[in-house]
């Protein structure tokens, strides 16, 4: 991108900012996106899909929901502190002032730490698996110290009382959003509070994840001396019982909070109980949300994304399909919509981790059976009459994977409203949560944290790639997001990289704001792909993230954003 283009980009940029009704500084965003460069051309891809996010979410590591940090505060009186500060005139605000307001801002996040911690028996650094970390903290101050003359008294109390807001809901508890939704109107349509619980669910399990190492050792007694079977039972019964006192409040505080504990793979480890959760918010809460949450209950994929049963995946598309119809709310309703199409499309093509065929090419026994079941249990379904379809092609082929390895989804269940593809170039929307990684693209990710080796990336396209670059920066794993990089190009040593990262305190999620969907980018004088267009509510704030295919796989551009 040359500097004419760039700066005509930048004020874009900045007059969507003074549109905006919310208050939000993006100086560091801007100066970040200065950096950009040209693009170049890549070769076609389709895109791989995976499982749906409420059956395959993977912990959500100290991320998240950046656009809800200007929820406090209605608009009304966000644009009179607008007006009152003077379109963020330089006051001459002091760097004392800063740090004294985060100082105490600091000191507020660790008292609720502390409490938290004692109150459910947490192992420490718990609160790095919710969505406000103490380094972001820091990193916000950092930022408003580089750009004193460009903010006000006004502006500085308004930051702090919006992160004081975000770290508030960071430690609200899932159990007591349970007791307030239980106790709402049946009739109220799903919004903040369901959607918080959502993801306090998902981040207070990795909470408990971590400390179940902390208490292993009080594990192997109990179950050495009692058992397994008896130490679950008294477990999922809030610890009575259990002769270890540490033991017992872990226990009794996940289950307030809508966990349960059981067996794998030789270990004791929580989950989310939805039944459970579900049957706690009945009769006040929202009965499309509660459908939901017994629906998330289903569980087809182990916790590194492999599919456990083809015909539990089969019947869970059905029962999405007839549950679909009598929901009234909204949001819950496109939620299971885009589930089914993830889902079904798991089905009919696989993924990475899941191939639908064997080493020699041929279906697998246990999904033509699952097919089969599927079509003659089910046959007036409209996923029972797609399935039939993609049958029907197979068995032409006799049951072979195509030569060219060329799979994709011939038709979708007529409910689902999605058009048949009319080739390639059919524009595809991403319309999942960048942040919320499926089991197996989590797994991935481990894998690449570890080995550096993109034969693991191999089998994911622009999308993936770009869902990883965003999910290392939010954990700070600055080497993983360095690794992600195309090799051909300039870019600093990779030492110098990552101090720079670590000093700057830029966060990528801060670009999320009013972020809606994305979409294939592609060059203007071919139809290679070139990168992700990332698409917000304001056209005018749509940029590019930019990818190269390098051996046979899609890597980042450094600096990419355009």
């Amino acid at each position: 991108m040359d500097d004419q283009l760039l700066e005509k980009r930048l004020d874009s940029l900045k007059k969507a900012y003074n549109e905006m009704p919310e208050e939000e500084n993006r100086s560091a965003i801007l100066a970040a996106i200065k950096k950009d460069q040209k693009k170049k051309r890549t070769n076609k891809w389709l895109h791989l899909p995976y499982a749906a996010s409420f059956i395959g979410v993977g912990m959500i590591a100290g991320v998240l929901m950046m656009q809800y940090i200007g929820d406090h505060i209605p608009s009304g009186e966000k644009t009179e502190q607008r007006q009152a500060s003077g379109e963020n005139a330089g006051t001459g605000l002091k760097k004392a002032d800063v740090k004294a307001e985060f100082e105490e801002l600091r000191s507020y996040y660790t008292e609720k730490q502390k409490d938290t911690k004692e109150k459910l028996g947490l192992g420490a650094g718990f609160e790095k698996w919710l969505f406000l970390s103490m380094e972001e903290l820091k990193g916000t101050e950092a930022n408003m110290l580089d750009n004193l003359d460009n903010t006000s008294q006004v502006e500085l109390e308004l930051e702090i009382k919006q992160l004081k807001g975000t770290i508030d809901e960071s430690f609200t508890l899932p159990g007591k959003l349970i007791e307030e939704i239980s106790k709402g109107d049946p009739d109220e349509k799903v919004g903040r509070r369901e959607e918080l619980l959502s993801l306090q669910l998902e981040s207070y399990l990795g909470a408990y994840m971590q400390s179940m190492v902390f208490h292993e050792w009080d594990l192997n007694q109990a179950t050495e001396q009692e058992g397994v079977t008896a130490v679950l039972e008294k477990l999922n019964r809030g610890g009575k019982g259990l002769a270890s006192a540490n033991l017992r409040k872990l226990a009794a505080s996940a289950v307030e909070n809508g966990y349960a504990f059981r067996e794998e793979d030789g270990r004791i480890l929580p989950y989310i109980d939805f039944i459970r959760v579900a049957e706690r918010l009945k009769p006040n809460g929202n009965k499309d949300f509660i459908k939901y949450l017994v629906l998330r209950s289903n569980k087809i994929q182990d916790r590194n994304g492999v599919v456990m049963s083809y015909q539990k995946l089969g019947e869970l598309l059905v029962k999405l399909e007839r549950e679909s119809f009598g929901v009234k709310d909204s949001m819950i309703h496109q939620t299971m919509m885009n589930d089914a199409q993830s889902l079904y499309a798991l089905f009919v093509i696989g993924s990475p981790l899941n191939s639908l065929f064997d080493e020699n090419n041929l279906l697998k026994g246990e999904v033509k059976k699952a097919y089969q079941y599927v079509i003659d249990l089910y046959p007036d379904t409209d996923t029972a009459k797609a399935l039939e379809t993609h049958y029907v092609q197979l068995e032409k082929a006799g049951f072979k994977k195509p030569a060219d390895g060329d799979l994709h989804v011939e038709l979708y269940p007529e409910y689902l409203q999605i058009p048949a593809p009319q080739g390639r170039q059919q524009e595809e929307k991403f319309i999942q949560s960048i942040y919320l990684l499926p089991e197996e693209l989590l797994a991935a990710y481990k894998g690449f944290s570890v080995e550096k080796d993109f034969d693991i990336l191999r089998d994911f396209g622009p999308f993936e790639i770009m869902q990883l670059y965003f999910y290392a920066d939010s954990l700070e794993d600055y080497g993983t997001k360095y690794a992600l990089y195309s090799k051909n190009g300039e870019k600093p040593p990779e030492d110098r990289y990552i101090k720079e990262q670590q000093e700057s305190g830029h966060k990528l999620g801060e670009l999320l704001r009013g972020y809606e969907y994305g979409t294939l980018y592609q060059a203007n004088d071919t139809e290679e792909i070139v990168g992700v267009q990332m698409h917000f509510k304001n056209p005018e704030n749509n940029m590019v993230f930019q990818v190269i295919e390098e051996d046979e796989g899609w890597k980042v551009r450094y600096m990419p954003f355009q």
